[in-house]
C-alpha cells in the first residue's frame, strides 16, 4: 500500500468503525457563530453585566473590530485569518489564490460550492503518481458551501485544508453567521443549520473518514476531475501551462485528452459521478472499500483506457452483492450492477435511499447527506439500462 504508515492504521480503524465507509455521520451540536462574537468589544453584557442586568434598549451597539490574526497560527479561529481574502468585507481574494471547479462534484444535498487553492510561490505539485498527487507544504484549499434561499445564495460554511508539514494537514470548518458578517470555526458540527432546509454541517473529526483514503488529503483537486470536460478555473491544462505540475523523473505529463473519462455521454456521466462521489475517497485500492472499486485509474502510460478497462466495470457488473432489499425472497439474486436491470442493481439502491436513524448503514454517499441526489441516480440508472451486448456489455447474470 502506498502512502504514509499512519494512513494504513487509520484506514483499518475506519473500516471497523464505519462498516467500510458506509456509516452515516451524526454531527454533534455546536452553536452557530453570532455576529457579536466577532469583535473585541462585545457590548455591555459581555463586559461584565450581572445576571439580572441588561443593556439599555436605547444603547447603541458597540463597534466590532476584526479579531487579531496571529502570525504562525496554524488553526485560526476566524476565516479572515486563513489567507483566503485580502479584504474580508469585500470578499476580495488574496494574491495567489485561484478558483477551480472539478467537472464532477461530490453531492452535498444540493448546496452550491466554490473552491479555491493557494500554492506557495515557486512550488509545484508532485504528480509522479497521477492517481495520488502530493502537494507542497503550505498548500491551502478552501471550499465554500451556499444554500439557495429566496432566490439568493446564503453562505453556510467554508472548509479549509492546510498542509502545515510533510505529514500533517490542518482541517477547519468555518460557519457563517446568518447575517453573513462573520465565519468562525466550529469543530463539533451543526446538525441543523437554521433556515437552510435541513442542511447539516459535519464535525471536523468526521472528515478523516473520507480524506484518509488519499495518500495526500485533497479529494477534488486531482487529474481526472480537473482534466474532464466541464472543469473550470485552474484546470489540469492550466496547471501544465503555468508549470505547477512536476514529476520526480522530469518526464512529460499526460495530455488532458489522455485523462478523459471514457465512453458515450451516458457512460461518461455515470463513471464521472461514481469516481467523484465514491471512488476517490473510499472505493479504490488504498481506500477502506477495496472489494468494489469505483475510482477511474490512470495507468503507467498516463492513460485512463476504455470503459471495459475501468475497475467499476470489472468489480461491479454481474458481481454478487451482499445488500438485499428487506422482504426480498431468499432465492432472489442481487448484483452490484446488473445490465439492463436497475431493480436488482444494489449500487443504485444504495444511492436512492437515505438511512433512517438507527437503521443499518446502506446509503451512498455515506456521509454528510440527508437528501438523495436524484440527478446522479438518474445518470446511473440510464447507464444500467444502456448496458446491452451491442454496446459491449455481458448478458445479465441469472
Amino acid at each position: 500500500m502506498t502512502g504514509h504508515p499512519w494512513q494504513a492504521v487509520v484506514a483499518s480503524l475506519l473500516l471497523a468503525s464505519c462498516g467500510g465507509c458506509s456509516a452515516q455521520e451524526t454531527p454533534r451540536a455546536d452553536p452557530l457563530p453570532a455576529p457579536d462574537r466577532l469583535g473585541a468589544h462585545a457590548g455591555t453584557a459581555a463586559r461584565g453585566a450581572g445576571a439580572d442586568e441588561r443593556p439599555a434598549a436605547s444603547a447603541p451597539a458597540a463597534p466590532r473590530d476584526p479579531p487579531p490574526c496571529k502570525d504562525g497560527d496554524e488553526d485560526p479561529h476566524d476565516l479572515r485569518c486563513t489567507g483566503l481574502y485580502s479584504d474580508f468585507g469585500a470578499r476580495s481574494l488574496a494574491e495567489g489564490v485561484h478558483e477551480f471547479r472539478p467537472a464532477f462534484e461530490l453531492w452535498s444535498d444540493g448546496a452550491e460550492k466554490t473552491r479555491w487553492i493557494y500554492l506557495p510561490p515557486g512550488s509545484t505539485i508532485d504528480v509522479s503518481r497521477m492517481n495520488d498527487w502530493i502537494f507542497p507544504v503550505g498548500t491551502r484549499l478552501w471550499k465554500e458551501f451556499r444554500s439557495p434561499a429566496s432566490g439568493a445564495s446564503r453562505r453556510l460554511e467554508t472548509r479549509l485544508l492546510w498542509k502545515t508539514a510533510e505529514d500533517r494537514w490542518t482541517r477547519a470548518t468555518y460557519v457563517w453567521s446568518e447575517d453573513g458578517a462573520s465565519a468562525l470555526q466550529v469543530k463539533a458540527g451543526v446538525p441543523h443549520v437554521p433556515g437552510a432546509d435541513g442542511y447539516a454541517i459535519p464535525a471536523q473529526v468526521d472528515c478523516i473518514r473520507c480524506h484518509a483514503g488519499k495518500t495526500d488529503n485533497p479529494l477534488g483537486f486531482e487529474a481526472i476531475q480537473l482534466a474532464a470536460r466541464g472543469a473550470g478555473g485552474l484546470t489540469y491544462a492550466e496547471l501544465i501551462q503555468r508549470g505547477l505540475l512536476s514529476t520526480a523523473s522530469g518526464g512529460p505529463l499526460p495530455s488532458a485528452a489522455a485523462l478523459a473519462v471514457p465512453g458515450t455521454e451516458t457512460e461518461r456521466r455515470a463513471l464521472g459521478l461514481l469516481h467523484a462521489n465514491c471512488g476517490v475517497s473510499c472505493h479504490h485500492p488504498s481506500g477502506v472499500a477495496t472489494h468494489f472499486e469505483m475510482r477511474l485509474n490512470i495507468d503507467a502510460a498516463g492513460q485512463v483506457g476504455d470503459v471495459r478497462g475501468t475497475r467499476v466495470y470489472q468489480t461491479a457488473i454481474n458481481q454478487p452483492a451482499k445488500l438485499r432489499p428487506s422482504g426480498a425472497p431468499p432465492e432472489a439474486r442481487y448484483y452490484r450492477l446488473r445490465p439492463r436491470d436497475p431493480d436488482r442493481s444494489t449500487l443504485l439502491r444504495a444511492m436512492s435511499r437515505r438511512d433512517a436513524p438507527g437503521a443499518p448503514p446502506e446509503q451512498m454517499p455515506p456521509l454528510a447527506t440527508r437528501r438523495v441526489d436524484e440527478e446522479a441516480v438518474a445518470a446511473v440508472r440510464a447507464w444500467i439500462e444502456a448496458m446491452t451486448p451491442a454496446a459491449g456489455y455481458p448478458p445479465a447474470a441469472p
